[in-house]
């Protein structure tokens, strides 16, 4: 018989002094437990136990909700929520889980995908709605609750006593005696705790923003379709089972599992749904290879980046002007068929870099193909706001050229309405210099180049490589451009 220990533990974020359970060996695929309204992370115990020994369970308490201390100043706001689970997850040195969202966590959560979707393997989403035909008259009600309107302040308070809480552990379900009134208890305990009515209030009068936001989270969905599991108590007062079908718009293949249960449906259901998380999370890490087609494969960038996917098991396909016309978007379709990603490192005069971008972005949603990363140049990146270095007068004339048709492709990945998920990775702007992989580096998005205390920004090709294909496999930096250095 395995059975987890469960640490209890805190952490500082931004003057946050925020509680986490966390359990599970640490090389195992990570799942980070976002809570709902108006538990903590005591709802996921029994869910630690069951899947402890196998998955690594990290669930944090918001400000404002089981033991997390928060200072008498913070502001109670959705984004400040994410704000404070983000800097968790930095502080954690978590940068791949599954993300399970209930309630509450899936506003948090999302604003969290939005930020970092390079975070994300996968979701699992348990009555956590993000969508208008997923929230009934009473739900509407309570948002239509906001700053401002009359009365709104004593209704949500109603809401914060016992009966209400104790009604949403046990509204909906199939067997009452199967649902621990120690959940409910204990969540009314902390609402009684001074200070945490008010902060309730605030994000109550605050639920409207997460509205507002649900169009840009189903985009996001639909740009970056993560594996997603949906587990719903069809019982539930607030999201109603439309919500759970309707995420099938945009998650066609999305696993659907519906529960004669209420809102919190782990509460009657632990036992059916911690094995479909289990199928769910395994079958993540059943990772096939990519097939990848590499343009360019035989020069000195995209070369490294073939050696270093082929190294790690992936498919390569090299392509060069023997085997396919770059400008040319059929050509293009043809050669990059049947794979899962392309590497284009283009190179050659008459602006060639620049025309091969457009082409690109034409040819592969022929193909079917919707993922491109991009090798670019570092003259497009900044030295100081707005200030670039291939505009500089000091810029070496003999790449000149190169650098602005590097610059030309960036501008036009920028302004595509495409479904291409593209992304354009700017080496440091003088020194990428020969050397192997060490694969310790960091990456980050944006228009100015990494730099170190020295205030160098230098790379090895062995490590721009490796940036290239980690980014490949973790669906990093989609729609942007990244730079990399040490």
């Amino acid at each position: 018989m395995n059975t987890p220990r469960v640490a209890h533990r805190y952490v500082d974020v931004d003057g946050v002094r925020v509680f986490y359970r966390q359990t599970g060996p640490a090389d195992a695929p990570a799942l980070l437990l976002l809570h709902g309204f108006p538990s903590a992370s005591h709802q996921f115990r029994r869910l630690m136990d069951a899947l402890g020994d196998r998955y690594r369970l990290i669930a944090p308490d918001y400000p404002g909700f089981g033991l997390t201390e928060a200072p008498e100043d913070f502001t109670y706001s959705f984004d400040r929520l994410a704000d404070v689970v983000e800097g968790f997850v930095t502080a954690l040195g978590l940068d791949r889980f599954v993300m399970y969202t209930f309630d509450f966590g899936g506003p948090v959560g999302f604003r969290l995908a939005t930020r970092h979707p390079e975070w994300i393997a996968g979701l699992i989403v348990q009555n956590a709605n993000l969508y208008e035909e997923g929230l009934s008259d009473l739900a509407r009600g309570m948002i239509a609750n906001r700053p401002g309107v009359e009365g709104a302040e004593a209704n949500v308070r109603q809401i914060l006593e016992l009966p209400v809480t104790r009604g949403q552990y046990e509204g909906g379900t199939t067997d009452v005696e199967l649902v621990a009134p120690d959940g409910w208890i204990l969540d009314q305990h902390f609402l009684d705790l001074p200070g945490r009515k008010e902060a309730q209030v605030d994000l109550a009068l605050d639920y409207h923003s997460n509205v507002a936001r649900y169009p840009e989270w189903q985009q996001w969905l639909r740009d970056h379709r993560p594996p997603t599991l949906i587990v719903w108590g069809r019982g539930d007062a607030f999201f109603p089972e439309a919500g759970a079908r309707a995420y099938l718009r945009d998650l066609p293949e999305a696993e659907l599992h519906l529960f004669d249960t209420g809102h919190f449906a782990l509460e009657e259901n632990l036992p059916e749904i911690a094995p479909l998380i289990a199928d769910f999370v395994d079958g993540l890490r059943k990772d096939a290879p990519m097939k990848i087609a590499v343009i360019g494969a035989a020069g000195n960038l995209a070369g490294a980046v073939a050696r270093e996917a082929a190294a790690r098991g992936h498919l390569i396909t090299a392509l060069g002007r023997d085997t396919m016309d770059v400008t040319d978007p059929a050509s293009v379709k043809d050669a990059v068929a049947g794979h899962d990603a392309v590497v284009a490192g283009i190179k050659g005069p008459d602006r060639l870099v620049p025309r091969g971008a457009q082409a690109l972005l034409e040819g592969l949603p022929l193909a079917g193909v919707n993922r491109l990363m991009f090798i670019g140049g570092g003259g497009s990146l900044e030295y100081a706001p707005g200030q670039r270095y291939v505009d500089s007068p000091n810029f070496p004339p003999e790449y000149l050229e190169t650098a602005r048709d590097q610059t030309e492709a960036l501008e036009i990945l920028r302004g595509a309405e495409t479904p291409v998920e593209w992304s354009y990775v700017s080496p440091p702007p003088m020194h990428l210099v020969p050397g192997e992989k060490t694969g310790v580096y960091r990456a980050e998005a944006g228009d100015t180049p990494i730099t170190d205390e020295n205030g160098e920004s230098r790379i090895s090709v062995g490590d721009y490589a490796c940036a290239i294909v980690d980014a490949l496999e973790k669906g990093s930096f989609v729609r942007e451009r990244f730079t990399t250095a040490y």
